[in-house]
């Protein structure tokens, strides 16, 4: 029996484009997508993530060819291309992108804020001043159609600090050994983002409500119909209703779900935004989850004297050198994700949106939202052909079709497993956290250490946001994954357990940024972690013991 039908079971069937494929190690990007994907993001988002991911490792002579992606039975598979060439020929293509990546992140942020991240805004304001209202669905079609993707921008500016983060843990660790990693991430840290941006805004906004009684209860009240958030009436009303819509139109265009275009955002569901205000009017100013930026700040330029004086003195200028280079990975990682991960696909929903509204309005669809049940090349045919008769069929069968792959469990890794003998990829295992044997100890979760510290306290699964308003202060975060919507959460809870991610990931930088202990990349905390249960979290050692009534006491 192979390798790849060892991992591919019945229950989980795969067609193979090309059966090359299976020969080929894919592995699940739970991280991002650990639901099933939408018929116009498998068939739109994903091959445009891929087509411009390859665009830029092949700028920068990565060991690779390409990046594919792949969606089986609704989930989606990352298969990265591997170059192939005499032992020569791979070490001058490794050489060739060590002094690609020298070359461009000394400026690598400041390239972001004067060049990429402009870019990204021009195209986004495109699609927001299109004028679609004299559009038919045919002319909207062909708009949708014309839209450039930016996935060769988010590639371009986060792999090169990710390869100068990698390099710099390489080093101290080859002088230093293992022990200095923890360390070595504290230099990292204390740097303004855009993550810790939209915190510290429903934070002063907090504050801003909890100044007036009368508001703090009418905030506390509120709740969401029809998307929007409906208060008691007062003398505070409009000035509240005011700042709620500045905050929505500056932090307002992402939704609860990475890169997902169907889901809604903020600005047109706030419940979860209303939810995580909430959590912050209920906490006194003393625990303001900002306090500790200052701290971080100290601790770094501490930490940076202590690891440079144990460092033999000749190495001391590359230490310098490859630190200025990784510094950036934080402000680079939170605010692309911010600006591309959130706000274009955000952006491109309204665009698709759009399109669907003019095809409902035609009878192509019933409602504007089944446009994301749609596949890419039926927008394509729409724009050259127009419309030929209902599409509802279809979507009402890939609507349940979708639910139905909710309910499996699929495969962490599919194909071919890569051969042991192959070191690790750093973007595999310190990133994404791919890799890691869960414990079989049904009171035992174990993952990476992302953050340090030990706590001790009930733990909440919260799966999606939708379930975060259980979420008390003190409380134990146990999901699946995090990205930036979820970020206020992190100044709520006491400690977080993530299935996925790795040290580098957004789930540990945000842990780190907010001092709460960390441990990512368990692969089952969710199915084996329950509400209520309490547990001790340690994120010095990736280990999460689940706690029992004697241990409770003692």
């Amino acid at each position: 029996m192979t390798a790849a039908s060892t991992l591919n079971e019945s229950s989980f069937p795969i067609r193979w484009d090309d059966p090359a494929e299976a020969e080929r190690p894919w592995f699940q990007d739970v991280m991002h997508f650990p639901l099933p994907e939408t018929p116009m993001n498998a068939t739109l988002f994903q091959p445009a993530f891929a087509e411009g991911a390859s665009r830029a490792i092949s700028k920068l002579s990565m060991p690779l060819t390409g990046l594919d992606a792949k969606v089986h039975n609704g989930y989606l598979y990352l298969g990265p291309r591997m170059a192939t060439g005499t032992p020569e020929e791979m070490e001058a293509r490794m050489a060739e992108m060590q002094l690609r990546i020298m070359e461009l992140c000394p400026t690598i942020l400041r390239d972001w804020r004067e060049t990429f991240e402009p870019e990204v805004l021009r195209r986004i304001q495109r699609i927001l001043d299109h004028d679609y209202a004299s559009e038919s669905a045919v002319g909207r079609a062909q708009f949708v159609v014309s839209l450039r993707d930016v996935w060769d921008i988010h590639m371009r500016v986060n792999i090169p600090v990710m390869g100068a983060t990698f390099g710099l843990e390489e080093m101290l660790t080859t002088i230093l050994g293992d022990d200095v990693l923890s360390d070595a991430r504290l230099l990292l840290q204390g740097f303004e983002n855009k993550s810790t941006d939209t915190g510290r805004a429903f934070w002063e906004l907090s504050r801003w409500v909890r100044t007036n009684p009368g508001l703090q209860s009418a905030v506390l009240g509120a709740r969401v119909r029809k998307g929007q958030v409906e208060m008691d009436d007062g003398p505070w009303h409009d000035e509240f209703m005011a700042r709620w819509q500045a905050f929505l139109e500056t932090y307002g265009w992402r939704s609860d779900q990475f890169g997902v275009m169907a889901c809604k955002t903020w600005r047109e569901d706030a419940s979860t935004p209303l939810m995580q205000l909430k959590n912050y009017v209920g906490q006194e100013d003393s625990a303001d989850p900002f306090n500790i930026v200052k701290a971080h700040q100290e601790t770094r330029e501490r930490v940076t004297r202590e690891i440079e004086a144990r460092l033999p003195e000749p190495v001391r200028p590359q230490f310098e050198g490859l630190l200025m280079m990784a510094q950036q990975f934080l402000p680079i990682s939170e605010d692309h994700n911010f600006t591309i991960d959130q706000r274009f696909t955000a952006t491109m929903r309204h665009a698709l949106l759009k399109l669907g509204e003019a095809l409902a309005a035609e009878g192509v669809l019933q409602d504007p939202e089944d446009v994301f049940y749609l596949q890419f090349a039926e927008i394509e045919q729409l724009a050259d052909e127009g419309p030929r008769g209902s599409l509802d069929s279809n979507v009402q069968q890939r609507r349940r079709e979708r639910g139905r792959q909710a309910t499996i469990r699929a495969p962490l890794l599919i194909g071919t497993p890569p051969p042991a003998d192959v070191p690790p990829d750093p973007l595999v295992t310190k990133f994404f956290g791919f890799g890691h044997v869960p414990s079989e100890d049904t009171d035992v979760v174990t993952g990476h250490p992302c953050s340090r510290g030990v706590v001790t306290g009930p733990v909440k699964v919260v799966l999606t946001l939708d379930e975060a308003g259980k979420l008390e202060p003190g409380d134990i975060l146990v999901c699946r994954m995090t990205m930036p919507a979820w970020t206020p959460l992190f100044g709520v809870a006491g400690g977080v357990i993530a299935d996925s991610g790795g040290p580098l990931s957004h789930c540990a930088i945000v842990a780190r940024e907010y001092g709460i202990p960390c441990v990512a990349g368990t692969v089952n905390g969710t199915q084996v972690l329950r509400d209520g249960m309490r547990v001790r979290l340690d994120g010095d050692t990736g280990i999460v013991n689940v706690l029992h009534e004697s241990e409770h006491k003692g």
